[in-house]
């Protein structure tokens, strides 16, 4: 898989991460989920792709391993309302195996993994029905690879409820950024970009990347089967927004949507 269609699905997954948020549910059992999401080709991109995604979660020592598209995570403490852990997953950076023949002809960008903390916090229980759930998460990663050099995070707000006792649904509030030097890389086009691509030069700084919305719907099977779909949007900030990538040949507004089968086990 190119590393932008690995862009694509690390942006899906983690704004969404439909097995994941699913999992969070208190006893939740371990799973295989599989499916297929459609997804921006790039960041600020207005052409879209469809993507295979996978997730899973596995629970050996008391510690919650979940895979979360091109990542993994490890939840060692959890206790009363409190869950925390590691993560590791992959950031993408822009090929020439994008649609946009314009956007193609500014400098590639590689990708790296990063890797970080995350935690989650559960808010309230029994808001507007006895099993609802409010929670409130961050989490904090690194570039090591120093390909870029750079800070990312994102925190989100869930709401989690039954409608019934084989459906389940999960609303999600999520809002992520980064540092200057991934935003530069991305998002800047510099004199000799401007002159390849025609595109306006632009300097990119870091911050506020975006703002997100997801809504999942989780149906179960029989037989310990289960089929989730997922709709979602999101909305680029600041710099990320004015950049001419996104300006003159995107969208600031993304859309995604997905339907994968999990297996419990």
């Amino acid at each position: 898989m190119s590393r932008s269609k690995l862009f694509a699905l690390a942006a899906l997954l983690a704004t969404t991460s439909v097995p994941t948020a699913l999992a969070q549910e208190g006893g939740a059992p371990d799973f295989l989920a599989l499916g297929v999401a459609m997804s921006p080709d790039h960041p600020g991109s207005d052409d879209y792709r469809f993507l295979p995604f996978g997730a899973g979660r596995v629970t050996s020592g008391g510690v919650v391993y979940q895979v979360e598209g091109p990542g993994i995570s490890a939840a060692f403490f959890n206790q009363n309302n409190v869950e925390a852990g590691v993560f590791g997953r992959w950031v993408g950076g822009r090929d020439d195996d994008i649609d946009d023949a314009v956007v193609g002809l500014l400098p590639e960008r590689d990708g790296s993994p990063i890797a970080g903390g995350f935690v989650r916090v559960r808010l309230a229980e029994g808001i507007l029905s006895p099993r609802d759930r409010l929670s409130l998460g961050a989490r904090i990663g690194a570039d090591i690879t120093g390909e870029y050099g750079d800070l990312f995070w994102s925190s989100s707000l869930s709401y989690s409820a039954p409608i019934s006792r084989s459906t389940q649904l999960i609303a999600n509030l999520s809002i992520s950024g980064s540092g200057d030097d991934y935003s530069d890389a991305l998002f800047s086009v510099d004199a000799a970009g401007s002159a390849a691509s025609g595109l306006a030069s632009f300097s990119a700084e870091g911050g506020v990347e975006s703002f997100g919305m997801t809504v999942f719907l989780d149906q179960a099977l029989a037989d310990n089967w289960s089929v989730t779909g997922v709709i979602g949007a999101s909305v680029l900030q600041g710099d990320y927004a004015d950049s001419p990538i996104v300006t003159e040949r995107g969208d600031v507004n993304s859309y995604f949507a997905g339907v994968g089968l999990g297996r419990r086990f």
